[in-house]
C-alpha cells in the first residue's frame, strides 16, 4: 500500500533538498524483513535478492520510463554505497537490486552512475560517497548529522536528475545527495525508492 502523496509537516516546516520522491510500498513487515535477510543474512541474500529486484522492477519501472521521457537529457543516479560498505557484503546491494531497471532508465550515458575509484570512460558524473557507519544505529538527528555533506559529484550534472535508492527514513540521504546534484548544476532533482519508513515509525527513528 502506497503511502500518502501529500507533504509531511516536518518536509513542509523544513524542505528536503529534492523536489519529490515516489515511494508506492511501507518499509515494515514482510517487506523490511526481506530487506534484512538480503543485507544482513548471507545465507538468504540470494532468493531475497531476487525478489527485492522483482519488486524494483514491478513498482518503479513505469515510474522511471515516465520520468525519462518528461526528461530525455536528464541524469539517473543510483545513491553510492561506500567503499568498505561494499567490501562487507560483497557487492552493491543497491547496484543489483536495480538490475531489472536498466531497460527503463537506459539510454544516457549519464545513467546509473555509481560510486567508483575514478570516472570510468562511459560515465559522465558519478556521486563519491565518504565512509559513514550503518545508518540503521542511528536516530533521526544522528541521521541527518551523518550524512551532512557526505556526497560530492565529479562533473556536472543536467538540469533534471533523478535519483534511486531502495528504502528512505529519515529522507537524510537524499537530501544530502541531492543538495551535492544542485552543487554539480542541476536544478531540479527527484527521488524514487521502493518503500518509506511509515510516518508514525519515523517519528521514533
Amino acid at each position: 500500500m502506497a503511502l500518502s502523496q501529500q507533504a509531511c509537516a516536518r518536509c513542509l516546516s523544513s524542505p528536503p533538498a529534492f523536489a519529490r520522491c515516489f515511494a508506492p510500498l511501507r518499509y515494515e513487515g514482510l517487506l523490511a524483513g526481506l530487506f534484512q535477510r538480503y543485507k544482513d543474512q548471507h545465507q538468504h541474500q540470494r532468493r531475497a535478492g531476487r525478489l527485492l529486484r522483482q519488486l524494483m522492477q514491478r513498482e518503479l519501472a513505469h515510474f522511471c520510463r515516465e520520468w525519462r521521457q518528461a526528461h530525455p537529457h536528464g541524469a539517473v543516479l543510483l545513491v553510492p554505497a561506500d567503499a568498505c560498505r561494499r567490501r562487507q557484503r560483497g557487492h552493491d546491494a543497491l547496484a543489483e537490486l536495480c538490475r531489472g531497471l536498466s531497460p527503463a532508465i537506459a539510454g544516457h550515458p549519464r545513467d546509473m552512475a555509481r560510486v567508483r575509484g575514478k570516472r570510468m570512460p562511459h560515465e559522465a558524473s558519478v556521486a563519491v560517497a565518504r565512509a559513514a557507519p550503518d545508518q540503521r544505529l542511528r536516530d533521526r538527528r544522528g541521521r541527518l548529522k551523518a550524512q551532512r555533506g557526505r556526497y560530492d559529484i565529479d562533473g556536472l550534472l543536467p538540469e533534471h536528475v533523478l535519483l534511486i535508492d531502495d528504502v528512505m527514513t529519515s529522507g537524510a540521504t537524499l537530501d544530502s545527495l541531492a543538495q551535492a546534484c544542485l552543487r554539480a548544476g542541476a536544478r531540479e532533482v527527484d527521488a524514487c525508492v521502493l518503500a518509506r519508513t511509515p510516518l508514525a515509525l519515523r517519528g521514533a527513528l
